[in-house]
């Protein structure tokens, strides 16, 4: 596995740039890289200024940075420009200190007028420092990131799905692989599989999950670790079932069940590949799952979401599942939502 540099240059020990910069790592880290963190506002002042490369704690970032397989750079944008502290450091560093590392440029900021720093003024400077591939990078707006009291971040689609489509692509360059592009999921190639949680063919849905989970909620417990409850829950003989949507050899969405009661399954693991959201995944895994409840003498279903999941509660509306709880609150003052749905009488029948 690789060694992957982070750069942060914000100012702000609070920022949606370490938010941002805190969500790829999650995903890094996911794959199994090693992550070692460079946070310009921690290094000391004056050396920085002074371009004092031989300062210890000047230094130490430099050999991090020699040390690396691949770099991702972060960026406030400020003034139509990217950060000082992100100018005043990549100036210290030796002629070609990014020879062959691969590059994923990111940055935030205000409004759709600065996109093109990327590219304009960060890309060139990277470029001449050697690196080896620079990749797409991604703008993304202050807008589409919410920051919670306490930690957690809430990324509108518009910025999430594109980050993880950088960070994929930056991830499949470091591992010298080809990229793989979204594209539209073929009904008539997409296979229904009933799998175990240890099953290969689960691990993309439950390491993306966990992502998930951990940066929304800004912490690590059993929830966001999906270790609440055991995974021999999702066993057929235990009254479960784990179902997983294939397509082309790959796992695009998933989701699981567990006995709740003797007459109800829970619904837990809902699962849709960002490179695949959008194209009715979702219902298709929920259907399933009613026709395996059905199958193992269920007639109703319950679930809970997140207060900080708005799709999967807009989902679960859609797909018939009646809340019981106050649409009209603050979710973040319920917590846990909770959901119910009668099984149509017709699957019962089957059953």
């Amino acid at each position: 596995m690789a060694t992957i540099a982070t750069i942060s240059s914000s100012p702000s020990d609070i920022s949606r740039t370490d938010a941002v910069l805190s969500y790829v790592t999650k995903r890094l880290l996911s794959h199994g890289h090693q992550v070692t963190p460079i946070v310009l506002r921690d290094l000391p002042a004056e050396p920085l200024l002074r371009g004092r490369a031989d300062d210890p704690g000047i230094r130490t970032a430099i050999d991090i940075l020699a040390a690396a397989d691949a770099v991702v750079v972060t960026t406030p944008v400020y003034k139509a420009a990217y950060s000082g502290l992100l100018k005043v450091f990549l100036d210290l560093l030796p002629q070609y200190a990014l020879r062959g590392k691969t590059v994923l440029p990111l940055a935030t900021g205000g409004t759709p007028a600065h996109v093109l720093v990327i590219d304009y003024a960060l890309r060139p400077v990277l470029t001449s420092l050697g690196a080896g591939a620079i990749g797409q990078g991604w703008f993304v707006l202050s807008s589409h990131v919410r920051l919670y009291d306490g930690g957690g971040l809430l990324l509108d689609p518009a910025a999430s799905v594109p980050l993880y489509q950088v960070t994929e692509a930056f991830l499949s360059t470091v591992a010298g692989q080809p990229s793989v592009e979204s594209a539209p999921v073929q009904a008539a190639a997409l296979e229904v599989v009933r799998a175990r949680p240890e099953d290969p063919a689960a691990a993309p849905l439950l390491a993306d999950l966990s992502v998930e989970y951990s940066t929304r909620y800004g912490r690590t417990n059993e929830n966001t670790q999906l270790t609440e409850v055991p995974p021999s829950d999702f066993y057929q003989e235990r009254g479960g079932a784990f179902v997983l949507l294939r397509h082309d050899g790959e796992t695009v969405a998933g989701g699981a069940i567990r006995r709740y009661d003797d007459e109800t399954a829970e619904v837990k693991r809902m699962w849709t590949s960002h490179l695949h959201r959008r194209q009715g995944l979702g219902r298709k895994v929920l259907a399933e799952l009613e026709l395996v409840a059905a199958d193992l003498g269920y007639r109703k279903l319950y679930l809970t979401t997140g207060p900080r999941q708005p799709e999967a509660a807009a989902l679960y509306l859609a797909a018939g599942f009646e809340p019981q709880f106050d649409l009209d609150a603050d979710p973040e003052s319920i917590g846990p939502l909770p959901f119910r749905k009668n099984l149509p009488v017709r699957l019962q029948v089957a059953s």
